[in-house]
């Protein structure tokens, strides 16, 4: 048996040598598609599963990267004789808070790709503070990264120093949120047809009087509170003013939770709601944070959830099916997300002469749990 391996070892090395020769010499070029396995099997006169064993080496090392359904293709590396440089590109992803469950789940698509693609991934967690963010996006301009990915922040405290990167055409995608006034490209799901779907739903059961917990303000939220009116629309109810609960300055500032104080801000916005002189019969979430706040702030009233309130939410986070009364919620493809956003900014990077923007709107759908009952 001993014999055998080296002899296998000594068949695909000659192979993966002469690959490498052909790589080095630029007779194959940079994303490059090489030939199959069977191909190489019949020109070098060796068992496919010895061609096979010379691809995968190659693209642990770094020289080859494969693309599923596409196949083998040459990695972009400079190579010298004596060493080898594993990775293709480096890329940073910008987020607000690391530690937060929705970002990384994003994230795993993310490291995915790149994994699969050899490329470096920094991750810059800001944990919420918006200098801290714009000092990650200066230091990615510092660093010199080939791509940048960003899920930005509340508001549009950081466009100024994310314009930086247009100006350096460095290429970046933005994640979950985008501005409206400034041409990007972008991974999103369709938040507006996601809350349609959903406050249509809570109208099914029965339910006039729903309430709305908006968040902070972004693009995202924006396009939820059009959803949501929408569907009181289509159903003939009256949007009230009254009924739309956003996160203000004093909550964002005091907030503990993470990078946005949703389930503070949904407990408190939820008490208000419940304390009009005609309630909320059911209320939709921007968010899942924001609505076990809001489930809390029930809970602490006297009332209960689904019996009293219908309570839904907006990402489905792995927590979201594990609570007490397991709830309802719009789910997002939150890998996808992240797995989008790598293939846009890699597509980028190879192609400088590639100029339109990409805008990806991902589909979502309805998760139906306990928190949302007929109207009584």
């Amino acid at each position: 048996m001993q014999g055998l391996k080296r002899n296998i070892e000594y068949v695909y090395s000659g192979v993966e040598n002469d690959l490498i020769d052909q790589i080095r010499s630029g007779t194959l070029k940079p994303h490059e598609c090489i030939l199959s396995e069977n191909e190489i099997s019949r020109k070098y006169n060796i068992s496919r599963r010895s061609s096979r064993k010379a691809l995968d080496n190659l693209v642990k090392k770094g020289l080859l990267y494969r693309m599923a359904g596409k196949g083998t293709f040459v990695a972009d590396v400079k190579n010298t004789p004596g060493s080898l440089n594993l990775c293709q590109y480096t890329f940073a992803f910008i987020v607000p808070d690391i530690d937060d469950i929705f970002i990384s789940e994003i994230c795993k698509g993310l490291q995915e790709a790149a994994n699969a693609s050899r490329c470096n991934l920094i991750i810059q967690s800001s944990n919420g503070d918006i200098e801290k963010e714009n000092i990650n996006i200066e230091y990615a301009l510092q660093q010199h990264v080939n791509g940048v990915i960003i899920f930005p922040n509340w508001g549009k405290a950081n466009i100024d120093v994310i314009y930086r990167l247009k100006e350096e055409k460095i290429p970046f995608v933005l994640i979950d949120r985008y501005f409206k006034d400034f041409d990007t490209d972008y991974v999103v799901v369709d938040n507006r047809r996601g809350a349609f779907e959903m406050t249509s739903y809570l109208i099914r059961l029965g339910h006039r009087k729903i309430g709305h917990l908006y968040g902070t303000e972004g693009s995202a939220n924006d396009e939820r509170l059009e959803g949501y009116r929408d569907a009181l629309a289509a159903a003939g109810i009256v949007y009230r003013t009254d009924y739309v609960k956003k996160i203000d300055m004093e909550m964002r500032l005091n907030g503990e939770d993470r990078f946005e104080p949703d389930r503070q801000g949904g407990y408190e916005n939820m008490r208000k709601l419940l304390a009009l002189e005609e309630p909320t019969t059911a209320v939709f979430a921007g968010n899942d944070y924001q609505a076990i706040g809001a489930m809390q702030a029930i809970k602490d009233a006297g009332l209960k959830v689904p019996d009293d309130v219908s309570v839904a939410g907006f990402d489905d986070l792995k927590f979201s099916p594990l609570l007490e009364t397991p709830l309802t919620t719009v789910r997002q493809p939150k890998k996808e997300i992240g797995l989008k956003a790598f293939n846009i900014l890699l597509d980028k990077v190879r192609n400088d002469d590639c100029k339109e923007t990409a805008k990806v709107v991902l589909d979502t759908e309805i998760v139906i749990r306990k928190s949302c009952s007929e109207k009584k």
